[in-house]
């Protein structure tokens, strides 16, 4: 076999090796797993609080933005730019009031937690308000 051909072969195992490693386990009880899914119905550490927030944030941020879509689609011209001036308007609102909430746990572990809660409850009710307002924009 030439020199060529046998580092082509190694490189080649080497690299499938190393694809195996890097592959999951199909293991439902191994640390890892637990860790990177917390049971965010109860979540019992900080870092559990950080991940449940944030999920549940980017759930409603999703949301939101399905049904800002949608409304877009059914606006006219003069209220699509009032509704982009509006939700930028709220989108600061958002932020700078869970930045509040946020900055009673100042320097805290709760903080980070505290403000993905917030801007997912924030964001939940103002997914109740558009869609309120694409009901109306239907009719």
């Amino acid at each position: 076999m030439k020199n060529s051909t046998i580092w082509t072969t190694l490189a080649a195992s080497l690299i499938l090796l190393t694809a195996g490693f890097l592959l999951p386990t199909k293991a439902t009880n191994s640390p890892l797993q637990l860790a990177q899914q917390p049971n965010c119905k109860s979540p019992q550490t900080t870092a559990d609080q950080n991940v449940c927030s944030s999920q549940e944030f980017q759930a409603a941020d999703r949301k939101l933005n399905q049904v800002y879509q949608q409304l877009q689609a059914k606006l006219k011209s003069q209220q699509k730019q009032r509704l982009t001036v509006a939700q930028r308007s709220w989108l600061k609102f958002r932020d700078e009031s869970c930045n509040y909430e946020k900055g009673q746990f100042e320097g805290g572990t709760l903080a980070a937690s505290t403000y993905g809660y917030c801007r997912a409850r924030v964001t939940q009710e103002r997914v109740k308000d558009l869609q309120r307002y694409l009901e109306q924009a239907s009719l």
